[in-house]
């Protein structure tokens, strides 16, 4: 099952240097913390002067598109899949 929500999130981002990676290692959505445990796939939009990280993550159970607002620093969480058909 996918599902589209737009919701805002809160999130703790890790970056570390060494390796070159940037991925956001929690967040928190409905009062719950997921622990993100793979960096499927990270790409950058740009919506008029705005510019736009989506981050395609996992905690192993659930997979999260989560887009990160540069203008502002904000988090909303776009899609939750359980990888399941609908």
């Amino acid at each position: 099952m996918q599902e589209k929500l737009f919701e805002k999130i809160s999130v703790i981002f890790s970056f570390n240097f060494e390796k070159n990676i940037a991925i956001p290692y929690k967040i928190r959505w409905q009062l719950r913390d997921y622990f993100i445990k793979k960096l499927v796939y990270h790409h950058k939009v740009r919506e008029g002067r705005e510019l736009f990280h989506i981050f395609h993550v996992t905690d192993g159970n659930l997979d999260f598109k989560l887009r990160f607002n540069t203008e502002n620093l904000s988090w909303i969480l776009e899609e939750i899949s359980d990888g399941l058909p609908d």
